[in-house]
């Protein structure tokens, strides 16, 4: 793991599109590979119809960790929007299959988002993972969302224990000069 908090900004996609547009799978945006301590993901589509999203971004970690995301829309009703918004983060099995209709992935948070950002807090485990966005960019000129995800390594109990066994002995030394 590199020091330092490197951001890895994923443009995802800017679309000038003149009709609606169904997706019949949901699409994969971004593979982050290893999850780095931020990471963050966009998309923005200028349209005219109402337009359904289902977005995909991928990633993996090695450790448990503790984690916080958030996201938001820049909504400007009835000209730039997103409706119904929501933002799922699943475990995965590796197949490419994503969401619900995979029986192989299990869903362990999620929340709904609009034009107020939201944040929610997790752990997870060593594994590979995925959020999926979901909503209706309803806007008579389109809608955009951002999602960021930041995490933090959770220690491991040695790391406590031996942070207790360290603070017993400086006790005991301080103990031991003052007599």
């Amino acid at each position: 793991m590199k020091y330092g908090l490197k951001l890895k900004t994923t443009v995802a996609a800017v679309a000038l599109m003149a009709g609606s547009v169904a997706h019949a799978a949901p699409t994969v945006l971004a593979n982050w590979g290893a999850h780095d301590p931020a990471e963050m993901g966009f998309f923005a589509l200028i349209t005219s119809g109402a337009t359904p999203i289902d977005h995909i971004f991928t990633f993996s970690v090695a450790n448990t960790y503790n984690g916080l995301w958030s996201s938001v829309t820049n909504d400007a009703p009835p000209v730039f929007d997103i409706s119904g918004g929501l933002v799922q983060l699943w475990t995965s099995d590796g197949d490419g299959n994503y969401g619900a209709t995979d029986a192989g992935d299990s869903l362990v948070t999620s929340l709904a988002f609009d034009s107020t950002a939201v944040n929610q807090t997790f752990t997870i485990g060593p594994g590979n993972y995925y959020y999926q966005v979901t909503g209706n960019i309803n806007g008579t000129l389109g809608g955009s969302y951002l999602l960021s995800s930041s995490i933090t390594l959770v220690p491991e109990p040695e790391t406590y224990a031996m942070l207790l066994a360290g603070l017993g002995l400086i006790g005991f030394s301080l103990r031991r000069r003052a007599v």
